[in-house]
């Protein structure tokens, strides 16, 4: 080799280290990314999965296994306060809709996570062979949704809030919705 092909062969060398540490940067900083967001999907997928085991411990009337799936202090709000659910309250609220429909399913038709959120649509079934809120046996059978969305942290429910088609609930037990009389 000549003298100056040497040093052009030289030169090149550093450009040549210097480009193949730019990509072991960037081949670095790309799995870093790629690690993260599969750690996040994973959460995602346990997070999933705990919803669906909350709704299975509420379909075998397993007050233990609720209580499991709960934070301490978790709240599971309703529409109204007097429908908020807790792990102290559950056997208290849950009986009597538990002894009202005794085989109340939950179907989970969409579920959706995001971070700490798990959002799902729920069509919940059951046949009215108890006493509901006041409401004597029909034996109809029904079916309606609930729209949930629950924050968990550690594995545990931390928080949800949900809504629920009462009206439509309500129809089903051969409640009609009236207007009031208005006063003159």
């Amino acid at each position: 080799m000549k003298e100056g092909e040497m040093k052009k062969y030289l030169c090149a060398v550093p450009l040549i280290v210097l480009f193949c540490f730019t990509i072991a940067c960037q081949d670095k900083t790309a799995l870093a990314e790629l690690e993260k967001h599969n750690v996040q999907e994973t959460l995602e997928e346990q997070n999933v999965a705990l919803v669906h085991q909350l709704f299975k411990a509420i379909d075998a009337q397993d007050y233990t296994r609720f209580k499991e799936l709960l934070a301490p202090g978790a709240i599971l709000h309703g529409t109204a306060p007097q429908e908020d659910v807790t792990a102290d309250n559950s056997a208290q609220l849950l009986g009597p809709l538990f002894q009202a429909l005794p085989d109340l399913s939950h179907s989970v038709e969409d579920i959706f996570a995001k971070g700490d959120r798990v959002a799902a649509r729920v069509l919940i079934q059951a046949t009215h062979k108890g006493i509901l809120m006041g409401i004597p046996p029909s034996g109809n059978k029904l079916g309606y949704y609930q729209f949930a969305i629950f924050q968990i942290g550690d594995g545990k429910i931390q928080e949800a809030w949900r809504v629920t088609d009462s009206l439509g609930m309500m129809q089903q037990l051969g409640l009609e919705l009236k207007p009031k009389e208005l006063k003159k």
